[in-house]
Formats: structure tokens, C-alpha cells, sequence
């Protein structure tokens, strides 16, 4: 499983409650770099800028309101990723999904 995919799920552990925003925020947007450009991630990029849209302006409740659906679209990637990192998306997928 690659580092940062270990390191989102690690933050994680305690649940998307236990996460402090500044953090939360940060990540996204190295998920968001990582995947620009990637071919068919273009929706889930699109949900993290919104993402980090909502995290920066402080608002948590829409936030919270976009992880079911970045979930969804994690767990729809998550076949198409390296076999060594399609157990830890779906892990990432669950969390997010609540």
C-alpha cells in the first residue's frame, strides 16, 4: 500500500470525528494534487476541491455532507487502482462512507 494511502487511513482510525480540520484539510488537498490528471478520477477530484472549499471556509457540516459521496467514488475507483492499494481505497471508501 503506498505511504499516503497508509498515512489518510492512520489519521482515520479514531474516525472522521476525531479528525482536526487544519489536518483534514491539508490531506485533501494532497489527494487532490495526487490525483489531477489521473483518467477517470476526474468526479472524485472535482468532490475534493469541494471538499477542501468546505474545509477552509470552516464549514464542517458540508463538509461532513461530501464524504458519503467521495466514498462512493473511492470505492468505484478502487478496482481500477494497484492491486497492493484496492484494500486500503476500499478501507478509505468505508470511513468515508460512515
Amino acid at each position: 500500500m503506498n505511504e499516503q494511502l497508509q498515512q489518510t487511513l492512520q489519521a482515520l482510525q479514531g474516525g472522521i470525528t476525531d479528525v482536526d480540520p487544519s489536518a483534514a484539510a491539508s490531506v485533501v488537498m494532497d489527494w487532490h494534487q495526487t490525483l489531477s490528471g489521473v483518467p477517470g478520477a476526474e468526479t472524485l477530484v472535482d468532490q475534493l476541491a469541494e471538499l477542501q472549499g468546505a474545509l477552509s471556509s470552516g464549514d464542517l457540516d458540508q463538509a461532513a455532507g461530501l464524504l458519503p459521496g467521495l466514498g462512493r467514488e473511492t470505492e468505484r475507483l478502487a478496482s481500477a487502482a494497484p492491486a497492493e492499494d484496492q484494500d486500503g481505497l476500499r478501507q478509505l471508501a468505508a470511513a468515508l462512507q460512515g
